[in-house]
């Protein structure tokens, strides 16, 4: 099978195994009415993280037994746990049933990082960069349709809860998808010496240290205003839900159009200067956002920040692209997964208290804050020896 099909199929798959965990979780207050008709806000806020605490503590595993067993039996494994955890949320009597469903999607999901595992393995590693590129995405897509989806089919009557076991359906499309590809595409020969071309001229080579702490400040800085844009700018702006939206959405829809020009782009460049940048203009246009009283303003603000976001994510998957050695792609997959939903924990998380204390506005400014602080820590990490790796020894 021809590497472009491969890399099709599984970004597909991928795309299918996102759509539930991007297009479920919006709908959570009206779900748990059937279930817990008095929970609290609150309660619904706890409920919203805990797939997400529940992969960062899985991942790593499955990563390593992915490197152990075989990539592609993981990445099956991970499509067949995300239909049965929803199988299992739709078919759920009680809070407490739906709360262990809600911990099985964690426990047993994990596309994202299956996803990459298998594509560092079925890939050359020239490609492999656009490839993770591609896989976030795939996950933005889903982030932009799947509410929207899960919307229309609660408005056609269905009860929100049995949304479930319609989404259970994607992931087993998926892994009758996937059962024809390979096993394991390229020999250990092949890869190895795939590993072994040596990086651009003056390339720095980030430690993986390293570049999870900048995949931390990124995070935090990216999504800790996610919760609050929507009833933000519509108290703000005085506009209506569908308006605001679409200024969520404007940041995701500029990385499906930028990401692989760019990817192009920084393909034979050093990424971190331009992780750097990334992580500068993301904080910069999220100050801009915390001051403007300008709707217009506010939207050119979202469209710059996508800029931002794009670049940084590129520059990001190149980073981490330099550091993947063929016999532990899986581990490595695994833990830059489970550190970047650590981050987006400790995103929710902190952002729900600044805002609860301080508001809005101070909110964003914080988020600011941490974009400028990340990339100010990555440029100085550079040049520490202590944090980096000479690209001939690669």
């Amino acid at each position: 099978m021809s590497p472009g099909r491969i890399k099709a199929t599984v970004l597909a798959c991928h795309f299918a195994g996102a759509f539930g965990p991007m297009g479920l979780p919006p709908f959570l207050g009206l779900i748990l009415v059937g279930l817990a008709p008095d929970a609290s806000e609150r309660l619904i806020g706890w409920l919203y993280i805990v797939p997400t605490a529940c992969l960062a503590i899985s991942a790593p595993l499955w990563g390593r037994m992915a490197d152990r067993w075989g990539r592609k039996p993981l990445l099956i494994r991970a499509q067949i746990g995300l239909a049965v955890s929803f199988v299992i949320a739709g078919l759920a009597g009680s809070l407490p049933l739906f709360v262990i469903a809600l911990c099985l999607q964690g426990l047993l999901g994990g596309t994202f990082s299956a996803s990459n595992a298998y594509l560092s393995e079925a890939l050359p590693r020239k490609e492999l960069s656009q490839a993770l590129n591609l896989t976030q995405a795939s996950a933005r897509l889903a982030l932009i349709l799947a509410p929207a989806a899960v919307g229309f089919l609660i408005d056609r009557h269905i009860v929100p809860q049995n949304v479930y076991l319609v989404i259970a359906l994607l992931p087993v499309v998926a892994v009758l998808m996937l059962l024809p590809l390979p096993a394991k595409s390229r020999s250990k020969i092949e890869a190895a010496a795939d590993s072994a071309v040596p990086l651009p001229h003056g390339r720095q080579v980030l430690s993986r240290g390293a570049i999870m702490a900048g995949q931390t400040g990124f995070t935090l800085a990216m999504i800790s205003t996610f919760p609050f844009l929507v009833p933000y700018s519509m108290k703000a702006f005085g506009i209506g839900a569908g308006t605001a939206g679409w200024l969520f959405g404007l940041p995701h829809i500029v990385y499906l159009f930028a990401c692989l020009p760019l990817g192009r782009h920084l393909r034979d460049r050093d990424p971190v200067p331009w992780f750097a940048a990334g992580s500068l203009i993301v904080g910069g246009m999220l100050a801009v956002q915390a001051v403007t009283t300008s709707l217009l303003v506010f939207a050119m603000a979202r469209v710059a920040l996508g800029a931002g976001m794009t670049l940084g994510y590129v520059a990001l998957n190149a980073l981490i692209t330099d550091t993947i050695e063929d016999a532990s792609a899986g581990r490595t997959f695994g833990w830059f997964d489970s550190g970047a939903k650590l981050a987006t924990i400790a995103a929710s998380v902190g952002g729900g208290m600044i805002a609860a204390s301080g508001g809005i506005g101070p909110l964003f400014f914080a988020a600011a804050l941490c974009g400028a602080l990340t990339a100010a820590m990555v440029m100085l990490l550079r040049g520490s020896t202590a944090f980096t790796r000479s690209a001939a020894l690669k």
